[in-house]
């Protein structure tokens, strides 16, 4: 009888914990699903501000490029940096890769890399809707693109260059044309990442906010999540 009792008060006192994987997580509550329920999503985020300074940031490079190409005494080292700025590019790119986000019915908390995280309270959201992800066949003759061209590139152009600068090296011109070409090709790896991180799936869940920032929310089940973050059981 006390064997009995003690059973169904600790199977009563531990009924919101799981075990798995030798890791403890809360479940939700009988009463309230909702509770301490922290869903994983993929999110892509379009931020007005910083398409506009990616732009200008850009334009910037292009110059700047163009002026340590053109202007550096011959023979000079200062045309390396003509190709080393380049690396700007991709790694604007890599700042606003798709990442992870933990959506909570309070708030949505947004991994970002080698950046702090975004967090959006609920109350910053006024609009939500689902929408398809884009066309089927589009998405496959993009990764086919990629596919395709990015080994090509490789090989006629980054290896070809690689191969005239151990000639002739130190050539700073063939190396400042070989960061260029470098970078080009590390930009075209991380769109083609950032667009294999998201193909799995066909909606996303649209979230608008009060600010410039625009998120899609990406799962299999976009309609449970709309009512996850309503607080809809």
């Amino acid at each position: 009888m006390k064997n009995s009792l003690e059973k169904g008060w600790q199977e009563d006192y531990f009924s919101e914990f799981k075990l798995e994987n030798r890791n403890i997580q809360l479940l939700s509550s009988p009463t309230d699903p909702h509770r301490s329920r922290i869903l994983k999503v993929r999110v892509s985020i379009f931020d007005g501000e910083w398409v506009l300074w990616a732009l200008i940031i850009t334009f910037f490079i292009v110059i700047v490029s163009l002026f340590f190409w053109v202007c550096s005494p011959e023979g000079s080292y200062l045309v390396v940096f003509s190709g080393l700025v380049m690396f700007l590019m991709p790694l604007m790119l890599l700042l606003n890769s798709p990442s992870a986000a933990a959506v909570t019915p309070e708030k949505i908390i947004i991994k970002r890399s080698m950046r702090k995280p975004v967090v959006i309270e609920k109350e910053d959201i006024i609009q939500i809707s689902v929408t398809r992800t884009g066309n089927h066949f589009l998405r496959w003759l993009m990764r086919l693109i990629y596919i395709v061209w990015i080994p090509l590139y490789f090989i006629k152009e980054v290896m070809t260059t690689l191969c005239d600068l151990k000639i002739s090296f130190p050539d700073y011109v063939e190396l400042s044309q070989f960061l260029r070409q470098l970078a080009i090709l590390t930009m075209f790896l991380i769109m083609f990442y950032n667009s294999e991180f998201i193909a799995p799936y066909q909606q996303a869940l649209k979230v608008t906010t009060r600010s410039s920032l625009k998120l899609w929310l990406y799962t299999e089940e976009p309609e449970e999540l709309t009512g996850f973050l309503k607080n809809e059981k």
